[in-house]
């Protein structure tokens, strides 16, 4: 039976010394540790149905953790229940897929919603992230003292959780937010948010919504967070870091078979990652082929029969994913699944467009192509 699972790799970790978090990303065959705060850098996706429908919680670009994709009873990160979620997503308009990819030039003025970047710190003096991958970003430039509200959906790094809770990121609510006081709110670039930033700015309070999907919208947002917050330098490090890992990592497979995946994200109704998000960018560096690489949105509504028709080698997913999976007669249609022919990821490294994607990379390449572990960072 062909599995492998892989849970630790390197990347991007925390730590906490005087409120000052330290990024460590593997590269060289060593460790390189960071310090990045305002002083000193050191080292460095629901079928389709007329048309198509698109949930931006599944996106999870607002970087609520994979967990909750796996459909556990309950999402640690959150406690949303999984029933909660799925009437999220039957809830939710049509997708944003036709805005996905933002021109970097675009956000040197502007975010997603058309409000001008902040560029001076002093806006930031008291900041509410409604984004959990906004919250990774901003603790790994050394700006987390900054933060006075996250949402139920953050839980990394630990710091975070000692920052007071204002409740959902998709829809928040405006009071609970006005509440701490903030002087600026992050939020998810999606229709659903685009009410709230309004009240935001009616109440005289800046905004900064940006769209986090793909490898490119993290850097895009990295670089803004360091600009709102007078850490640039410590965003480009950030960046730059992360940017070193996933070259390595494409470097160590270039030349290895790339096996033909399928990476389910959603159950009911059947979603897989698609052409355009984070998770098909990592599928290529990582030495595979995505059996739904022809499918442009960021998750593609399928069915079961489909993916048996397309074959793939592997299917990749989150341990209580894949448990169903192969516990289901229906999914037993798709070879993979019947021979045994899975991938298990951790999801506390992959399920999110953040400060992990580097160790995504090197976690999806290990599990993909096992004899190249020596190569990896």
């Amino acid at each position: 039976m062909w599995q492998q699972t892989y849970s630790n790799c390197p990347g991007v970790l925390f730590s906490s010394l005087n409120r000052t978090p330290f990024v460590f990303s593997a590269f060289a065959g060593c460790v390189v540790q960071l310090r990045v705060d305002s002083r000193a850098v050191r080292g460095r996706r629901v079928m389709r149905r007329s048309g198509a429908l698109l949930a931006a919680v599944l996106l999870l670009g607002l970087g609520a953790c994979r967990e909750a994709r796996e459909g556990a009873p309950r999402d640690a990160a959150s406690n949303t229940s999984r029933a909660d979620a799925e009437t999220t997503v039957a809830t939710l308009p049509q997708a944003l897929n036709a805005s996905e990819h933002k021109s970097v030039a675009s956000l040197d003025t502007v975010d997603d919603f058309g409000a001008a970047l902040p560029s001076d710190a002093r806006d930031a003096a008291r900041v509410v992230s409604l984004n959990p991958a906004f919250t990774e970003i901003v603790f790994a430039i050394g700006a987390g003292h900054r933060l006075v509200g996250r949402t139920a959906w953050d839980n990394r790094p630990q710091e975070a959780l000692a920052v007071a809770n204002v409740g959902a990121g998709i829809r928040p609510n405006v009071e609970a937010v006005l509440a701490v006081r903030p002087t600026l709110v992050l939020l998810y670039a999606t229709a659903e948010n685009q009410a709230a930033a309004d009240a935001f700015a009616r109440a005289g309070i800046r905004t900064l919504s940006l769209r986090t999907v793909t490898i490119g919208d993290f850097r895009r947002a990295a670089h803004a967070l360091g600009r709102a917050m007078g850490e640039e330098a410590a965003a480009r490090t950030l960046v730059d870091t992360i940017d070193i890992t996933l070259n390595r990592v494409r470097a160590a497979v270039t030349d290895a078979p790339r096996p033909r995946v399928v990476w389910p994200s959603w159950e009911s109704p059947v979603l897989v990652v698609g052409n355009a998000s984070y998770e098909a960018e990592l599928l290529t560096i990582a030495g595979a082929q995505n059996v739904f690489a022809d499918r442009s949105e960021s998750v593609a509504g399928v069915t079961i029969e489909e993916i048996a028709r397309r074959d793939p080698d592997i299917v990749l997913a989150g341990p209580e994913r894949i448990a169903r999976l192969r516990s289901s007669s229906p999914w037993r249609a798709v070879r993979a699944v019947r021979e045994g022919h899975v991938a298990v990821l951790d999801t506390n490294v992959v399920g999110r467009p953040g400060v992990t994607i580097g160790m995504a990379a090197v976690a999806i390449a290990r599990v993909l192509h096992p004899e190249r572990a020596g190569r990896l960072p």
